[in-house]
């Protein structure tokens, strides 16, 4: 098992591989993380964040996503703002927090799911998340090269943009495939 130290980025929300997900960059520990995020073009990890009711930080849950930054822009307010790209999934061994307060684990890669043809049942997944697209170009724009003939995709980007408890969530994404998610998914979109 190969362990690679990447810098973490904490969130309520999730991405997977192939998805895209604009930030705002702000503090110093994010600005550190974008620098050492292009030593050996590495990246940096999305991780999802347990709530707490008291502020502070939470619980990094283990399975997070290695991203690449894409694109970069400065936002109405004059903060950065980039756009990263979901690489691979990857799960924490060990994390430690430095004097900034930015966040660095030993990781280990994990597999991406594999691409499976979507079929007659998704037919309301593609329906459902084309008019979410419809909806909300802002989202829409980030995908231009939509893949709706496959499963694995689709399913990652409504595991992204689903509001949903996020054990509930880390569970589908640590499997080793798309089916258990495609299946939830099925049974929430046909409710």
């Amino acid at each position: 098992m190969k362990l690679q130290p990447l810098a973490l980025f904490p969130l309520p929300s999730h991405i997977l591989p192939g998805g895209k997900l604009p930030l705002r960059l702000f503090e110093p520990r994010h600005l550190q993380m974008l620098k050492e995020s292009f030593i050996d073009d590495q990246g940096f990890g999305i991780v999802m964040e347990e709530a707490t009711t008291t502020g502070k930080s939470g619980r990094i849950l283990p399975v997070g996503t290695r991203v690449k930054v894409t694109d970069f822009y400065t936002l109405n307010d004059g903060l950065l703002g980039v756009t990263v790209l979901g690489m691979e999934r990857f799960c924490i061994h060990e994390m430690e927090t430095d004097e900034l307060g930015l966040r660095r684990a030993r990781v280990e890669a994990l597999p991406n799911w594999p691409s499976t043809h979507s079929d007659f049942s998704d037919k309301p997944l593609v329906t459902r998340l084309r008019e979410v697209f419809e909806q909300y170009p802002e989202l829409d724009e980030l995908y231009p090269d939509k893949q709706f003939d496959d499963a694995a995709w689709l399913c990652q980007r409504w595991l992204e943009i689903l509001p949903m408890p996020i054990y509930e969530k880390q569970m589908l994404i640590a499997k080793q495939n798309s089916e258990a998610a495609r299946q939830f998914l099925r049974r929430l979109i046909a409710q």
